[in-house]
């Protein structure tokens, strides 16, 4: 039985993680560490329960797993929790084994609350839009807050709260990394390897303003009424961007999208990391059928110019020349570095003589990519 003000830690595994049962043991803290805590696989539940208890839609991707630890030993539940809004319990030791298990695991998110609190403590990442598009879950879920975040005293048609979850990706996405960080307030903001990590703990250790409130699934919003008027047709299909095909090669079983200047920007980038390839890849793509079916179904590394170094990141900062030539490492007549890419992630960037520089995102064995490009 779930207990109120328990401890959760709730864990989203990246949709390729594959672990095995000794692996994931050792990176959640050992047989040990797991005899005090209860494991619920959430994946088992109906989702209307996980809707009830911590929702994660829309911002889990398909193929994204989810495990939460609780933990009841940590805290003494509150008798009064509306007048009692704090969590009296040091959770600082908490936060350093959630930070240890995403850095140990192929973890996209880990999260650290209590239950039934409205907010989570801590949040670990390893990109920095994650961070912005599960704070902005209330938004989105919320039936009686309108596209633009207004309160309403009624719940929104079901045609608005439908155009607000299509809007959510967009709402993730309209800002960089830097902006979002730089919109951090009254909150403990770090980088840990390559991880980064957001907490509200005050310096004892104890979560401020978590008032619990009783979980309930947020009510369906109402059915638009129905209209006398006749329906209108459906607008034509807005036309494709000009610009010139991407082309695509095979490496070693792996699809390589091999992209001009002009067909690569930061909204690309965005789409390539949520493999939303329909926003990738155009009908006047010359691609063959089959290889349009294997991009979906099993995916594709890509490789596309970068005009200047200062368009990737290395430890949060913008990559320089001189940091550039002072750590890249030569590789088969060119020189490479393992660098952040906004909206996408971790890349290799290439400075090949005489052709210019190259991002990939073929990190294990990109310099098979050199080909494509020389």
């Amino acid at each position: 039985m779930l207990q109120l003000d328990a401890i959760v830690t709730d864990i989203m595994f990246q949709a390729s993680a594959a672990i095995d049962q000794k692996t994931l043991i050792e990176g959640l803290g050992g047989e040990a560490a797991l005899e005090s805590k209860q494991l619920l696989d959430v994946d088992r539940l109906d989702p209307r329960q996980e809707m009830e208890l911590s929702p994660s839609m829309p911002f889990r991707r398909r193929g994204e797993r989810r495990l939460m630890l609780i933990d009841d030993q940590i805290t003494t539940p509150r008798k009064d929790p509306s007048a009692d809004p704090l969590i009296k319990a040091d959770l600082r030791a908490a936060k350093e084994q959630l930070i240890g298990i995403v850095q140990k695991l192929p973890v996209r998110l880990g999260r650290l609350f209590a239950l039934g609190s409205w907010g989570d403590a801590v949040l670990v990442a390893r990109d920095v839009r994650d961070l912005r598009g599960i704070c902005l879950l209330p938004w989105a879920l919320d039936p009686q807050v309108d596209i633009d975040g207004k309160r309403r005293q009624t719940p929104l048609s079901q045609k608005e709260f439908e155009a607000k979850l299509l809007a959510y990706e967009k709402r993730v996405e309209e800002l960089d990394e830097q902006q979002i960080i730089a919109r951090l307030s009254g909150v403990s903001f770090e980088r840990r390897g390559d991880v980064v990590v957001v907490d509200v703990l005050e310096a004892d250790g104890t979560c401020p303003g978590a008032p619990s409130t009783t979980a309930k699934k947020p009510p369906e919003p109402a059915k638009p009424k129905a209209s006398p008027e006749p329906a209108k047709p459906a607008p034509a299909p807005a036309p494709e961007p000009k610009g010139p095909p991407i082309t695509a090669k095979e490496i070693d079983g792996t699809i390589v999208l091999v992209f001009p200047q002009e067909r690569f920007d930061l909204d690309v980038a965005a789409a390539l990391g949520k493999r939303d390839w329909d926003q990738v890849v155009r009908s006047s793509d010359n691609l063959s059928g089959s290889l349009r079916d294997k991009i979906h179904r099993e995916g594709a590394s890509w490789v596309a110019p970068l005009e200047f170094l200062s368009e990737v990141f290395v430890d949060g900062k913008p990559l320089t020349k001189a940091e550039f030539e002072k750590t890249a490492t030569a590789v088969d007549g060119a020189r490479s570095l393992d660098v952040h890419f906004p909206r996408f992630g971790d890349v290799v960037l290439f400075d090949v003589p005489g052709k210019g520089r190259f991002v990939t995102s073929l990190v294990t064995g990109a310099q098979r990519v050199l080909a494509l490009v020389k």
